[in-house]
């Protein structure tokens, strides 16, 4: 019997036909009008010669192949290096293999070829890189099944939620000033700020911030979409000191000018200086996300402040948000 799928593809809509009869070999067919689709499905599933050859067919299209097209014609994220290193990963172990002969098994002997050393958040990923791809495959290749919808992710921990109290806040940001990059307190500032990722950070250039509605237009974030980070009187006052009124990046190198300026060492000097132990560039964005909680912002407000798909992501700041509320019941109701 055929079903026909909508398919919301990255530029227009599709139309899926997938025929399963008892003997044969799933069809699937793609079509750009929901007319084609429903006049193959008839046509095919009334001819008994062309239903055969059809199901004989195989989808010979190899993994690697489709991989490859993935990368140059659909991945919108900002972390291309990083993908296509997940991505070569299942390119070597499923070497020439087409993309219809993988099943959920050999998915599942590919996570335990992966280093023992790997978080289960980083494995979950390599599985989320293929996963992507095999769905890609679907849309544009006729692939009728994504076998990763049979494993289930593994458990993660994103219990780590280290921010900085106040007094630490103080004398990091004092430490900043003081650094021989002039740069750092403006970068530290915007990153506590807005909660905008690092590499967000890094790649804005003077021609995103627009000073009149006090914004920073990001342009591509982790999740591959664009985002507008609202900024305080104090930032826009500090971007003016530096603004070059260029395309230039900001916080560029002063090796390679197109290049994002490496910060390592005055970023651990600044911790040292300040005497700040186990704390991290990316625990800036996770301090922004907790003082909205602590300031009474919900969990909604805040995923929008970071640019969170899920709620899911957010939920690691529920307790401060608790924790804002019962200090407000108490402070207003405790006298009852």
């Amino acid at each position: 019997m055929a079903t026909i799928q909508k398919i919301k593809r990255s530029k227009d809509t599709a139309y899926r036909v997938l025929i399963r009869q008892a003997g044969i070999n799933a069809i699937s067919k793609t079509f750009s009008t929901k007319k084609e689709a429903v006049k193959f499905a008839y046509e095919t599933e009334t001819d008994r010669v062309k239903l055969s050859k059809l199901s004989n067919a195989k989808f010979d299209t190899t993994i690697a192949q489709v991989i490859k097209q993935y990368l140059l014609t659909e991945y919108k994220g900002s972390r291309p290096k990083e993908q296509a290193q997940k991505l070569q990963y299942w390119c070597k172990h499923f070497g020439n293999k087409r993309a219809s002969e993988i099943t959920a098994a050999d998915i599942d002997k590919g996570i335990g070829a992966l280093p023992k050393h790997l978080k289960n958040a980083t494995i979950n990923r390599y599985v989320a890189a293929i996963s992507v791809v095999l769905n890609y495959a679907c849309r544009y290749y006729d692939l009728s099944n994504n076998p990763v919808r049979h494993i289930s992710p593994l458990p993660e921990k994103n219990s780590r939620t280290r921010f900085l109290s106040n007094s630490e806040k103080t004398r990091l940001l004092g430490a900043c000033m003081s650094s021989n990059w002039d740069k750092l307190h403006l970068l530290v500032l915007l990153a506590i700020t807005t909660g905008a990722r690092k590499g967000e950070l890094t790649k804005l250039r003077w021609s995103d911030i627009d000073f009149d509605r006090q914004t920073a237009f990001v342009r591509t974030s982790k999740n591959g979409q664009p985002k507008v980070l609202p900024l305080t009187d104090s930032v826009i006052k500090e971007l003016q000191l530096f603004n070059t009124k260029d395309n230039s990046l900001i916080f560029a190198s002063t090796v390679k000018p197109d290049k994002p300026y490496c910060f390592t060492k005055p970023w651990y000097k600044a911790l040292k200086d300040a005497d700040i132990e186990d704390f991290r560039f990316h625990d800036l964005r996770h301090s922004c996300a907790s003082y909205l909680a602590m300031n009474g912002a919900s969990l909604l407000e805040i995923a929008d402040v970071l640019g969170h798909k899920q709620i899911q992501m957010t939920k690691r700041y529920a307790h401060l948000c608790i924790e804002h509320k019962s200090s407000l019941i108490n402070r207003v109701m405790g006298g009852i």
